[in-house]
């Protein structure tokens, strides 16, 4: 049975674990949360799907989940590949993540959960993925990015 915890524990590793490359200068937001990027220049914010949960056999699961990051830079009339800069920073990141029981509950103890494994499979297009979408319109010299990764981890569950 999954534990109800898991989810949480999921998005709380994840955040922590992408949260490593923010800086004052390259802030990172999570999605839905409040802020006001007027005065940023560049940003990034992290978004997740899932997880998503298949009992393989009796207590054997396969957890799955996607992380999508959206990188804002604006252009800067000295360095044009400063967006893409910003993507290599975050893609770099794209790594194993290794998911802990964060939080103030009965079972949450911050030990390890698990460590979930980057797929890397282009057969099933399970590759690190990376978008550019160029400028968004025309009033703004705001470009954006996203980087796109699926991960897994197979774990007995009792």
């Amino acid at each position: 049975m999954i534990q109800q915890e898991l989810p949480r524990w999921v998005f709380a590793s994840v955040s922590k674990h992408f949260n490593a490359i923010a800086t004052v200068a390259f802030p990172m937001f999570v999605e839905g949360q409040p802020r006001d990027t007027k005065d940023l220049d560049q940003f990034f914010e992290l978004r997740m799907d899932g997880p998503w949960f298949t009992e393989l056999s009796k207590n054997y699961w396969r957890i799955y989940f996607e992380v999508n990051i959206l990188v804002s830079t604006t252009i800067n009339e000295t360095n044009f590949h400063r967006i893409h800069s910003n993507v290599g920073v975050v893609a770099a990141k794209f790594t194993e993540i290794q998911v802990f029981k964060y939080g103030t509950g009965v079972n949450d103890d911050d030990s390890l959960f698990g460590c979930f494994k980057l797929l890397q499979d282009s057969r099933n297009r399970e590759i690190l993925k990376i978008f550019h979408f160029g400028q968004i319109d025309d009033t703004t010299k705001l470009t954006q990015a996203s980087i796109e990764g699926h991960y897994e981890l197979d774990k007995e569950i009792s």
